[in-house]
């Protein structure tokens, strides 16, 4: 290694840093400069390969840590008294034993840390020594390297089943179509398959791939963590440019599946490949409760110093009244003593060193013990297991499990989260014909065969080319492929294969021709009906197995409905796809581009090129408003659009989920100008997204309407159970959803989120401007109207049932800065909202304007990746593992597979962890305090000199072990009320909402009471040795042991529900006491000159008069709180209280009065009670208007309530 001067070091570093801060990098591959020294890399400023995940190194461990560990103020706060102690004139006792406390919490962090961060180490090592194969010129072929080793620059070769190991521009695949498919559940959680191609024009099929003779400049942006985009070209010799995006790019982490084969150019690396740049670790959330904690440690803080005061204004007073200068104050070496006032000043330091202890230190890692062990039994709960996934619960966020005990918003996505996003094709609507998918119907001739069959064939293949699903067989099998032969051995085997829950899998080996049925429906709209042939009627050629993979459940379920009907996708390649028709014949289309969906557009086309007539077709799909807006003249006749919205709201009111399909032929001189602008922007590296998205939409306009689908998507189970219980625990639910507001009505019916007696307020952009109104006026006349019931004295002993259904253009308004109080308050009254057509950043604004508005514990719930936003803005987030993948569990605090489990892990775990956390903190602030306050009590006998009755070893003791361990079991194992009863009775998980148990009012009165049991546990002892000869510490172990008699039976009265574990730490605490106390005092003679500890115990063991004090003080003590409780029990019990007297019934008893009490109370809360029988769901022939009335008399408005009631039929 060459020697190189200091200057050309800092150069270099400069140029390093200037290139990766560029806008665009240029990169060329390291192939020429293979063997040459690093300075002469043309890509050395760019990062390696190699990660580093440790917080720490071994030789800079100590400080490092000691340094995070300080951030907590805690920490500071109990070293500076220890370091304080250190001085003579203020030090309460020696100075070593002050270090033992901060010393342990200290030790026992840092314990915790270095194995979290050797484990990091051991997972960046086994990472880094990964083999790869990277290109080497010298040895002409693929070597093997490790992926620490692979830098920018350098060409890569990942086989099939093996993780790539950095970002790769794909330059070659073993797939003839230069295909390569890749799994990215390592970074997202999707086990679909998705699809990358190698760049055009780079290398051809025929030959293979020479990475000597590539000589292109790849020019790509500067990393970023976005997953979906990625800007590049690649510049050739002849300065031709080809652009490249995020379908040529294969990101680090991701599995290359059914693909022999692929290389790569890398062009980011290590850590500044996406993955890594997502990998952030666990994000940190502050719990409601942890924030009131830091509240009441100020508050405690500020008692701890108003009793120092005292303590040092009294010995100023004592020093005062003394007529000389006592012998034991001795002056200095020089004869000097120190004047009251100063002295007074030193006192006041040492009062806080003999009274830190109300600052409970060991609190903070009792909490976190607490937290891991209400986790454990979160997780391990089988409730919360479901069996067809084989998930279970998951904790991702480890300290804000109390916030699931106060919840009172709930933010919930409906696809995939109240349903099971599974689609099934039910009904299609095809040139204003409408035609009821019948499932396992039989065959049927054929009627009206005098119909046009093109318009058909135009829209079943449309459903059958215009989506991204990808058709395999044989390789299926994710495995390994080392020869094509050995897949060919096992590929019997792979077709039987159980699909995984997260990828969207279609098999169906049964396939025929559709025939129709003419009908007529009540409406009289000539329909049609759609039978799927029989297994005897279907070709023999179509019994081969075929396997649908789709990253969308809806453009699976419409690919298997027109393979139902004969329309077969055989195979798809970027750029072919293949579909047999109904008649056998099999038609190959050129694809000349696919038109991807995004957000803005709401839709995507497929251009290709038809094989018989060779027209240019633009097959299109997406939301029924966005298509509708596009058409040009209607295919057959002026009344098809509006027959097919027709049919489209019919669609929505029964609860399904809609498309429209549309087409249109497209000239080869439009499609050549076309292609121009789509290359160019393309190959664009500024605004691409923009770019390419504008040259969609100019080619999407004048469309042909062919038809129309609707797809059920079913409920979840127990979906409705969960959100009336959760309606009764006083959570307030809102459905953020991307569906029509009538698809969104009818599941908040189906769901019992709406009820047949609601006000249900429709506020929607079109109704705005169908009236002329604004929505400001929209918003005061609603408001108005709800007033005014508020108002009428006819309803005072009714609750107002209102609903809000609000669409995405109406919510944009009404998050304005002017209108979002009215919106708030309007919002605020309405027990459930729906906001339908809201995009994901529309969805994270609501959920954070109603908490920072209302100041209330809101819980965001989804399953898709457009739930990431509204879960990471609410308190707590919680993602469904369900059929869109995992990112959106990735985001979350906790992980859950099914919507019900909801219910159990708020009203149960929730409560629990909320209860048991709550009471245990206000039990470590009544502990320290009613302990440290037998010191300063001593203090008005001692002349507030500082002096300590007990011994400093047993202090420390006291808190370090003899009372450490029954508060934390208590914390983990408490139950105020059983899970049966829990569940049987939401409302008890309203204790916890709100200011909950734990509030000021609470915490005041433990310190008061602490106050109290101080001055008994101090006095009686006091007035009981008054006037005798006994020593100092036989004063005050009396005293130690009544505290910790106190202190541990406090601890029962509050117990709630007995367990083994509690009696052995109970029984446990009191045993160790006195065998630590008898031991103490028996050995250590000499431990704190001059104070003698010698025998203390066991002469004090020996006197009646010990166990005496002992009964009484501990009595007297505890009397007022156990009154208090036996008359609060007795003439107000509390909710939780009968709730666990309905636990000491026999099961059907308890049953009975679970029913009797929901009665009871719901008849409380309202005079309106619900219906228990779910509403009658509306149909084609009966269509449900949800909407109210608006009557317009000037200015002024009103609602009218439209009700839905069911007819009974006898």
């Amino acid at each position: 290694m060459t020697w190189r001067s200091p200057l050309a070091l800092v150069r270099d570093a400069l140029q390093g840093q200037r290139a990766r801060e560029k806008e665009l990098r240029s990169l060329v591959s390291n192939l020429p400069y293979e063997g040459q020294e690093k300075g002469k890399q043309p890509n050395r400023f760019f990062s390696s390969n190699s990660i580093k995940t440790t917080k720490y190194s071994p030789l800079f461990f100590i400080p490092m840590n000691l340094y995070e560990q300080f951030h907590r103020l805690a920490n500071v706060y109990f070293v500076g008294l220890a370091i304080l102690n250190f001085i003579p004139v203020v030090n309460a006792f020696q100075p070593e034993v002050a270090l033992i406390p901060i010393c342990v919490i200290l030790s026992l962090t840092a314990l915790k840390d270095a194995w979290e961060d050797f484990r990091r180490y051991q997972s960046d090592r086994k990472v880094n020594n990964t083999p790869c194969f990277v290109y080497s010129r010298m040895e002409k072929q693929f070597v093997e390297r490790r992926w620490k080793d692979a830098r920018v620059g350098d060409f890569v070769k990942v086989v099939c089943n093996e993780i790539v190991p950095a970002d790769l521009l794909l330059l070659h695949s073993s797939d003839p179509n230069g295909v390569c498919y890749i799994e990215t559940a390592n970074l997202d959680g999707e086990t679909n398959l998705k699809q990358r191609t190698v760049a055009n024009g780079l290398c051809t099929s025929d030959c293979g791939f020479e990475p000597e003779n590539f000589n292109c400049k790849v020019v790509c942006e500067k990393p970023n963590n976005n997953l979906n985009h990625f800007k590049c070209y690649l510049e050739k010799p002849n300065e031709e440019k080809v652009g490249a995006g995020i379908e040529s790019l294969l990101l680090r982490g991701c599995t290359v599946r059914n693909t022999n084969h692929a290389v790569g150019f890398v062009v980011y690396a290590g850590h500044e490949t996406k993955s890594m740049l997502n990998n952030n670790g666990s994000r940190y959330k502050r719990s409601k409760l942890e924030r009131k904690l830091n509240i009441d440690v100020f508050f405690c803080v500020i008692l701890l110093f108003t009793m120092c005061l005292i303590g040092a204004l009294g010995h100023f007073l004592w020093l005062e009244s003394l007529p000389g200068v006592p012998p034991y104050l001795v002056p200095d070496s020089s004869g000097h003593l120190d004047s009251p006032g100063l002295t007074s000043f030193y006192m006041f330091f040492t009062m806080i060193i003999l009274l830190q202890i109300l600052i409970p230190i060991a609190l903070y890692v009792s909490i976190e013990l607490v937290k891991i062990g209400q986790i454990f039994f979160i997780t391990n709960d089988l409730d919360l297991y479901d069996e067809e996934t084989d998930s279970r619960m998951q904790c991702r966020a480890l300290n804000i499990t109390e916030d699931l005990g106060q919840i009172e918003y709930i933010f919930s996505d409906k696809t995939g989260t109240l349903t099971e996003n599974k689609m099934v094709f039910r009904r299609c609507s095809v040139m204003g014909t409408e035609f009821p998918h019948k499932e396992n119907a039989e065959s049927s001739s054929r009627r009206g065969g005098g119909r046009k069959i093109h318009p058909y064939l135009d829209f079943f293949l449309a459903l059958t080319i215009c989506n991204t699903v990808m058709v395999s067989m044989a390789t299926a099998k994710r495995e390994r492929v080392k020869t094509f032969s050995n897949l060919i051995k096992k590929a019997s085997l792979f077709c039987q294969r159980k699909p995984k829950r997260n990828r969207t899998r279609s098999e169906d080996p049964a396939v025929g021709s559709a025939k129709m049925e003419s009908a007529a429906d009540t409406n009289g709209v000539q329909t049609c009906s759609l039978h799927p042939l029989s297994q005897r009627d279907r070709p023999a050629a179509a019994s081969q197995s075929l396997h649908y993979e789709a990253q969308s459940p809806d453009e699976a379920a419409l690919v298997h409905a027109a393979r139902a009907y004969g329309f077969i996708l055989l195979a798809r390649t970027p750029d072919t796809v293949s579909v047999r028709l109904p008649s056998g014949q099999v038609l190959d289309f050129e694809v000349l581009d696919t038109l991807t969906f995004d957000c803005t557009r709401k839709r995507m086309s497929v251009l290709v090129r038809h094989p018989v007539t060779r027209e240019c077709v633009l097959y299109t799909k997406g939301a029924d408003y966005a298509i509708m807006e596009l058409l040009g003249t209607p295919y057959a006749g002026n009344d098809v659009a509006a027959v097919t919205q027709h049919h489209l709201d019919c669609y929505a009111k029964e609860g399904l989920r809609t498309l429209c399909v549309a087409k249109k032929v497209v000239s080869e001189d439009v499609y050549r100008s076309w292609l121009v602008d789509r290359k160019r922007a393309q190959a664009s590296m500024d605004n691409r997204e923009q770019l390419i998205m504008e040259t969609s939409v100019q080619l999407e306009t004048d469309l042909t309407l062919l038809g129309a689908t609707g797809i059920e998507d079913r409920l979840q189970e127990s979906v409705p159970e969960t959100t009336v219980a959760l309606r009764e625990a006083g959570i307030h639910v809102w459905v953020l959803t991307g569906d029509k507001p009538e698809t969104a009505v009818n599941i908040g019916y189906a769901c019992r989120l709406l009820e047949e007696e609601d006000l249900v307020i429709n506020m929607s952009q079109e109704a705005c401007f169908k009236l002329c109104l604004t929505c400001t006026s929209i918003l005061d006349c609603t408001l108005e109207e709800v007033r005014r019931y508020e108002e009428d004295p006819c309803n005072v002993d009714t609750t107002q049932n209102i609903a809000l259904v609000i669409d995405g253009n109406t919510v944009s308004m009404a998050l304005s800065p002017d209108l979002q109080d009215r919106f708030v308050d309007l919002a605020k009254r309405c027990r459930t909202v729906l906001c339908c057509r809201v995009t994901p950043l529309q969805k994270s604004e609501v959920v954070k304007l109603i908490r920072e508005k209302l100041k209330v514990m809101t819980l965001a719930v989804g399953d898709g990746a457009n739930d990431v936003n509204m879960i990471q803005a609410a308190d707590v987030g919680i993602g469904i593992s369900g059929q869109e993948g995992m990112q959106a569990v990735m985001a979350s605090d906790f992980a859950i597979s099914r919507f019900k489990h909801l219910r159990k892990l708020l009203l149960v775990h929730g409560h629990w962890c909320y209860t048991r956390l709550a009471n245990m903190i206000i039990y470590f602030f009544y502990k320290n305090v009613a302990y440290v306050n037998l010191l300063f009590w001593y203090q008005f006998f001692c002349g507030f000199t500082g002096t300590a009755m007990i011994d400093y070893w047993l202090m420390i003791f006291f808190n370090l072990f003899f009372t450490s361990v029954p508060p934390i079991m208590f914390g983990i194992f408490d139950k105020d009320v059983s899970a049966e009863v829990l569940m049987g009775v939401p409302e008890l998980y309203r204790m916890g909402q709100g200011k909950g148990e734990y509030n000021f009012l609470s915490f005041w009165i433990s310190i008061l009471d602490a106050f109290y049991q101080s001055l008994v546990c101090f006095f009686i002892p006091y007035l009981a040795y008054q006037d005798s000869d006994v020593d100092m510490f036989t004063f005050g172990t009396p005293m130690n042991t009544v505290a910790l008699f106190t202190i541990l039976l406090h601890l029962s009265i509050e117990i709630k529900s007995w367990t083994l574990v509690h009696w052995i730490t109970m029984l446990g605490s009191v045993g160790l006491y006195f065998i630590v106390t008898l031991a103490y005092n028996a050995t250590c003679i000499t431990c704190n000159p001059p104070s003698n500890p010698y025998w203390i115990l066991q002469s004090q063991m020996a006197d009646p008069m010990f166990y005496l004090i002992c009964t009484i003080s501990t009595v007297a003590a505890l009397l007022p709180r156990y009154m208090f409780h036996v008359l609060k029990n007795s003439i107000s019990p509390s909710p939780l209280l009968q709730g666990r007297l309905l636990d000491r019934r026999d099961p059907d008893t308890k049953a009975l009065r679970i029913q009797e009490w929901r009665g009871f109370r719901g008849g409380g809360e309202q005079v309106k009670r619900y219906r228990l029988s779910p509403p009658p769901s509306p149909t084609l022939d009966t269509p449900v208007d949800y909407v109210p009335e608006f009557d317009l008399t000037g200015d002024d408005f009103s609602l009218n309530v439209i009700t839905h009631q069911s007819t009974v039929h006898t």
